[in-house]
């Protein structure tokens, strides 16, 4: 019998992760997303899928393919759908499908063996199944599938519900997006609803759609790539169909048949025949196709770029003719687009029509990036909604008829930041705001604000309901607090239903609501995530600071790869949780705040590892694997962007923009659709080609073809990276006992009969300058392993810490390339810290002054052993900030982390390079330190600032 479920997926994985490189157009340059699915991984409206027959090699008597190697069918999470092995197309396997021999007791679903690349199974209940397939081999396949709490599968890749909740007949359901969960919300018989049910499903569920009467509710599982058909009366996810990479907005046909599926990094829409479960059409539309709405008759598909380019255009000339398309209209009895609208704004969010079709409204985000954000006569955001002709009948068909600054127009009554959600009600227009907490209603015709409501955080879809009793109620999804917030019709807040539990640690859950909430003074009408969109980047050049006109870096893998922005000017997310808010919001956080939002950009994974591209598992496809050789190889692509990261993490002094540019990881360069500081590529295949001329490397077409499509298939294939420590801002006198560190997204897989951190002990050594293993264990605290030598380590030596390839993950995969960094061990310190200190900076100030400014320091035991905590305390500006950064002493060499160091009332700087000498000792405490550091921002590089450190009693 060849029992495929239980083959070792590890040789597999080894023999794809001996691969692992990158090479894209940047300058350092990660930003971009929305690549055209021209690829040989790339999937047909017949359902040929990505890498169809990649790396197959089976028994000659056997019908199956090998199974997908990134799977892990021996704790598959209940919610996902697991793919079986390939029926081979041969006259001898003619006729053969897999079909389930056991199962847990109560599942009901079934095989589907068409309508995608492989035939595929989404579990029901917890327990093991096992499949089989009658030829001459007798395959089989056991899976198990794992009973997960929505805490334990989030990852935070950040694809939030765009249509999370949705009319099934008399009932609401929602999308939960960060939950991997849906929730079915039922009458409660006085006027409101009531939760009656919540079922797990893929990653990321984005989209809710149903038509009145079916049997089944359709879900857009965004991480997943696939549509979910959960079934009303058993309440569980019955299929998942694969259509593509983050299916993001769903629409379905009035008779039902058909449903409209935005593909939101492929710049197409799939159409599904519904009932056969089958993609049979994609629509070519443009960069970030994401919101979308059908006209009454279904003649028309309206389809909205999520980030398309500024009606204001910058004076560098970056933006081409084809750079701001904003709307596609598209015919869908032909399948066509019928036109393109332009010039509508840049961030489309939200698409609503009039009863009778003729009006179009969108709620979407616009502004002048030329001048600075802090000019109080700029308006470098408008949020708006703006009105276009919709029908070809009618006048004004495809042009703007009318607008309106939801902020700034007369009737407004404050700030209204990234509206998200729309909802015609007879006279009035009602917008969900993301950012700001509210829900406003204008007058329809003339886009006067009427009222305001309060709702809850990440406001996006609307929907007006019948209360059960004769009456109306809105119903407003607010994603970031998993409610429904229930209104009257006249903005009167009726209740909150919860939805589920929050699945985000709560230091993520807080630091999500400071990157998304408005800022304070000049930032007022935007957020973080105004600019960051989804964490991602805008489209858009910004004015960032004195005489730096850059692109908005994408937000992903952050503590694997300091330092951050174009210009490094960040040393870590725990420094921007202060600088940013501060900085760029002018909202200065507070302590728990800062470390909410550093937990939050922490977190960020960026693309998750299936792409439209790849294989569905997320494995590279044969032209993929091809790429990656080249891509080390002849293409000189890896020098810089350099494995397992992707990134050297070094400044180049003249990157692809001319200027220097920090090397950006290239995990998910798939998805950013804009390139290199100066953003002057559009597109993965012409950032591919800058960065060609950039290394003067000529290729064939077919090479170039094999290196553009390992760059869509570019993501982690085990665990997304995390932290490693020591690390280079912190790898210089290491104490003795310290504890060096690796951390993943995922945990170690131990379903093979070993313990987590014994699977771990053999791929994570420590060695010192003469290559010699250092004796020790492993310990595991969440996401990071520890490895604990035996005994404290030499004074002056270097170590080590090398995690090799291979190291196999839950989720399925292995880490695709060696792992390391490298530490020295500190010499004895001259002398112990006093408990209290003070820090004073000289810092240049207006007109050749010199500044003092000082902070308290106060030294406390390290939450990791190999140093000293001083929990940075600023008395400046009335800031709150209280940092705990690692400081330690090599004999009399004091070095100390960056830190986030306030500068002036509405600007924190980074600290960075901090290095000094005991030059004076009383009683054996430290009585004075003298050294010097670097302050940088944006545009700002000082280095050389003289500092000292005296007791506090001697300040």
């Amino acid at each position: 019998m060849r029992h495929l479920g239980s083959l070792s997926l590890l040789g597999t994985v080894l023999a794809l992760a001996t691969m692992a490189g990158a090479c894209s157009g940047d300058d350092g340059d990660a930003t971009s997303g929305a690549a055209a699915s021209s690829g040989e991984g790339a999937s047909s409206g017949e359902g040929a899928g990505p890498g169809e027959g990649a790396g197959t090699s089976v028994d000659p008597e056997a019908c199956a393919a090998d199974p997908l190697p990134l799977q892990n069918p021996r704790a598959h999470a209940l919610g996902e759908t697991f793919y079986l092995p390939r029926v081979l197309d041969t006259a001898a396997c003619a006729g053969l499908t897999w079909k389930l021999a056991t199962a847990p007791q109560g599942s009901q679903n079934a095989v589907h063996p068409t309508g995608a690349p492989e035939p595929r199974f989404t579990p029901d209940a917890p327990g093991a199944y096992v499949f089989r397939l009658d030829d001459p081999a007798a395959s089989e396949v056991t899976l198990t599938a794992v009973a997960r709490t929505p805490a334990e599968r989030f990852r935070n890749h950040y694809l939030s519900p765009l249509y999370g909740a949705a009319r099934v007949d008399d009932e609401l359901w929602t999308a939960n997006g960060a939950s991997y969960t849906v929730t079915r919300l039922i009458p409660d018989g006085q006027g409101g609803f009531e939760k009656a049910g919540e079922i797990p499903v893929g990653a990321w569920p984005a989209a809710i759609a149903h038509h009145p009467g079916s049997p089944h509710v359709l879900v857009a599982q965004r991480g997943s790539d696939t549509v979910g058909f959960l079934h009303r009366e058993r309440l569980v996810l019955e299929d998942a169909l694969w259509v593509g990479d983050e299916p993001t907005g769903l629409a379905l046909s009035p008779d039902g048949t058909r449903l409209y599926v935005t593909l939101a990094t492929m710049r197409t829409v799939a159409v599904i025949d519904v009932a056969a479960r089958q993609v049979v059409d994609r629509i070519e539309v443009g960069f970030d196709p994401r919101a979308l709405v059908l006209s009454p008759d279904g003649a028309r598909l309206y389809v909205a770029s999520y980030r398309s380019g500024n009606r204001i255009k910058d004076t560098r000339g970056t933006y081409g003719p084809d750079d701001d398309q904003d709307i596609w209209i598209i015919d869908t009895a032909s399948g066509l687009v019928d036109s393109v609208i332009s010039g509508v704004a840049a961030d489309l969010r939200a698409l609503a029509l009039s009863d009778d079709g003729t009006e179009l409204y969108v709620a979407a985000t616009d502004g002048d990036p030329e001048p600075t954000q802090t000019n109080p006569t700029a308006e470098p955001f408008v949020h708006q909604v703006a009105v276009l002709g919709a029908h070809p009948d009618a006048p004004g068909y495809g042009t703007v008829l009318r607008r309106a600054d939801l902020t700034r127009q007369p009737t407004s009554t404050g700030p209204v930041v990234n509206p998200s959600g729309l909802l015609v009600a007879g006279d009035r227009l009602w917008v969900a705001s993301e950012s700001s907490d509210t829900l406003v209603a204008l007058d329809r015709l003339t886009l006067e604000e009427q009222l305001r409501a309060p709702v809850g955080p990440g406001a996006r879809q609307l929907l007006a309901l019948d209360d059960g009793t004769g009456g109306t109620l809105l119903a407003v999804h607010a994603h970031q607090s998993f409610e429904v917030n229930l209104l009257d019709p006249d903005g009167t807040p009726r209740a909150s239903v919860a939805l589920t539990a929050d699945p985000r640690p709560p230091a993520v859950a807080l630091g999500e609501r400071v990157f998304t909430r408005p800022g304070g003074g000049f930032a007022e009408n935007h957020a973080c995530s105004s600019c960051h969109v989804e964490a991602q980047n805008s489209g858009m050049i910004w004015n960032f600071g004195p005489s730096i006109w850059h692109n908005v870096r994408p937000l992903q893998l952050l503590d694997a790869t300091t330092p951050l922005e174009w210009g490094a000017y960040v040393s870590s997310a725990q420094n921007f949780g202060y600088q940013g808010p501060s900085s760029i919001v002018g909202r200065p956080a507070t302590a728990e705040e800062a470390e909410g939002l550093s937990a939050f950009l922490s977190s960020l994974l960026g693309a998750p590892r299936a792409t439209g591209w790849t294989r569905l598992d997320g494995s590279y496809t044969d032209a993929a694997l091809r790429g990656k050789a080249l891509f080390e190889g002849n293409a000189t692509c890896s020098g810089c962007h350099t494995p397992p990261l992707y990134t050297s993490r070094a400044t180049i002094e003249q990157g692809k923009s001319g200027e220097p540019a920090d090397v950006p990881s290239l995990f998910g360069v798939y998805r950013h659709g804009i390139y290199f500081v100066a953003g002057q590529a559009r597109s993965l295949s012409a950032a591919l080609d800058v960065a060609l001329a950039y290394v003067d490397v000529p290729l064939t077409d077919d090479e170039r073809s094999d290196l553009l499509q390992f760059l869509h298939e570019l993501t982690p294939k085990g665990a997304a990276p995390l932290a490693i420590w020591p690390d280079i801002d912190s790898s210089e006198a290491v104490y003795p006992d310290v504890r060096p560190s690796v951390a993943f997204a995922d945990p170690i897989d131990d379903t093979q009969g070993k313990p987590a951190a014994d699977i771990a002990a053999e791929y994570i050594l420590l060695e010192d300058d003469q290559s010699l293993r250092v004796p020790g264990h492993i310990d595991i605290t969440g996401p990071r392993l520890d490895f604990i030598p035996d005994a404290p380590l030499a004074p002056g030596t270097t170590y080590r810490l090398r995690v090799l390839e291979g190291l196999p993950f839950l989720s399925g995969g292995a880490l695709w390339a060696e792992r390391s960094t490298t530490f020295t061990v500190a010499r004895p310190a001259i002398a112990t810290w006093p408990e209290a200190m003070t820090m004073t900076i000289q810092v240049p100030g207006p007109g050749g002054q010199v500044l003092p400014l000082s902070l308290a320091l106060e030294a406390a035991p390290s939450p990791r052993p190999g140093g000293m905590t001083l929990l940075v305390k600023p008395q400046l500006f009335g800031a709150q900030q209280r940092q705990a950064i690692w400081a330690r002493l090599d004999n009399d060499r004091f070095l100390m982390q960056p830190f986030a160091f306030p500068v002036n009332p509405s600007g924190v700087a980074d600290a960075s390079w901090v290095n000094g000498t005991v030059t004076v000792i009383e009683g054996g405490a430290v009585a004075e330190v003298k050294g010097t550091l670097r302050i940088t921002g944006p545009g700002i590089n000082i280095p050389g600032l003289q500092f000292t450190i005296v007791p506090a009693a001697a300040n």
